[in-house]
């Protein structure tokens, strides 16, 4: 069976001489990046030799970069990890890709639209919704998992009629 690919970060730049990446990931609180084998880099799949947290995100070693120069060609490369490789969300958490699908409604009960899809700009992560709408994902207030909705509390001007 092929795996569940999530995405969890972008190469931000090669790091030395012996083709370490140094990954960003997209949650920077996570941890779960050091127990995965395997990543998906520009469509191929790599076994991770050895993965460490450092301050600006995780060094990662890959088998078959060995040099410099095969690590910065994947510079800017958005990282894919098997699902099922990563620690289940803590208890009231939920991973972002989770909510592709869900209904958003406003605080007075107002259906919005549904997720179609995530967008990354800079810090914060934008949920896409059916419509072309892009919705902050700091606004979500309440996920309802069994009704699959999300509550936001959007500002004055967020969904023009």
């Amino acid at each position: 069976m092929d795996p569940a690919l999530l995405a969890v970060g972008r190469v931000a730049r090669a790091h030395g001489l012996r083709g370490r990446l140094l990954v960003q990931p997209y949650n920077a609180g996570s941890e779960g990046l050091t127990r995965v084998r395997r990543m998906w880099l520009a469509g191929r799949e790599y076994e991770v030799a050895r993965a460490e947290r450092v301050n600006l995100g995780y060094l990662v070693a890959l088998r078959g970069i060995e040099d410099r120069d095969a690590a910065d060609a994947l510079r800017g490369q958005e990282v894919m990890v098997d699902r099922a490789e990563l620690p289940p969300p803590d208890e009231g958490e939920v991973y972002a890709i989770d909510l592709i699908g869900f209904e958003v409604v406003d605080a007075q009960g107002k259906p919005r639209g549904i997720v179609e899809d995530l967008e990354e700009a800079g810090p914060q992560d934008l949920l896409r919704l059916k419509d072309g709408m892009l919705v902050p994902l700091g606004l979500v207030r309440e996920v309802q998992m069994e009704a699959r909705k999300l509550i936001v509390e959007a500002p004055e001007g967020l969904f023009e009629e």
